[in-house]
This record gives structure tokens, C-alpha cells and sequence, in this order.
């Protein structure tokens, strides 16, 4: 059996897409002060003799806006989110981000700044619920 002569055959074209699970990269940063009354320098700026950072985490993640939405179409919340491949037994109690932290979200040709609010580690990875900051 062939095709009948009024149908046309149309060959699919199979493409790959690239759409990895965690395309973006991050670093989220703890700061020790020298001091008690030491502030804590802003984003980009100069950060020699203010203190010390630690790196906690710096890899693969994916960044994501969560916003709730009123019946009206008003947007109540905005949060931006962060998903890590780290599952819960991964972190360690030095190393888990905690509040205030800081976030720099590389999303290809932009980076993002911001502070964690709060986090969700879980048997499948991790999420942050994180504010962004504007200078």
C-alpha cells in the first residue's frame, strides 16, 4: 500500500533542543566581618580589609521567578528562586546558606545580585528563596 496521490508526505525533522536542567551559574557567599562595628561592603565594591568571605557554593543552577497573582491579575508576591543539584545530606552545618548570604546569579550574559531569604534543601536538591538587590 502506498500513499494515496491527494496526500502529501512531510517528513518530520527531529532537532535537539538544548535546554539543560541547570543552565545558569552561581556563587552564594557567607561574610565574617573584622569587627563588631564593620559594615559590610555593597556589591562591587572594594571588599579588602572589610572582612572575609567564604565561598559556600559556586556551580551549576537554575534562577526562576515565583510571583502569586491576585484574581485580578495584580502580582501580589515576587520571589526569585534558586534550584542547586546539592541534596540535604550534602550540606554541612558550615556550609548550608543561611539568611542574609549573599547571591551572584549568572544568567548568560547578566548577573544578578541578592541576599537569601530562606531555603528548602530536600532529597531531590536544594531550593532558595532569594531578594534581589538593587544598588
Amino acid at each position: 500500500m502506498g500513499i494515496p496521490g491527494n496526500w502529501i508526505q512531510i517528513q518530520a525533522q527531529v532537532k535537539m533542543i538544548d535546554n539543560p536542567e541547570f543552565p545558569h551559574t552561581c556563587r552564594i557567599i557567607r561574610y565574617r566581618s573584622n569587627g563588631p562595628m564593620q559594615d559590610e561592603p555593597l556589591f562591587g565594591e572594594a571588599e579588602e580589609d572589610a572582612g572575609t568571605e567564604t565561598v559556600i557554593y559556586e556551580g551549576p543552577c537554575r534562577g526562576f521567578n515565583r510571583d502569586t497573582v491576585a484574581d485580578n491579575g495584580d502580582v501580589n508576591t515576587s520571589y526569585r528562586m534558586l534550584s542547586l543539584p546539592v541534596k540535604q545530606q550534602q550540606w554541612t552545618e558550615e556550609t548550608i546558606p543561611l539568611e542574609g548570604d549573599k547571591i551572584e546569579l549568572r544568567k548568560f550574559g547578566h548577573t544578578e545580585y541578592g541576599r537569601v531569604v530562606d531555603k528548602r534543601p530536600g532529597n531531590l536538591g536544594t531550593h532558595i528563596m532569594w531578594k534581589y538587590v538593587r544598588n
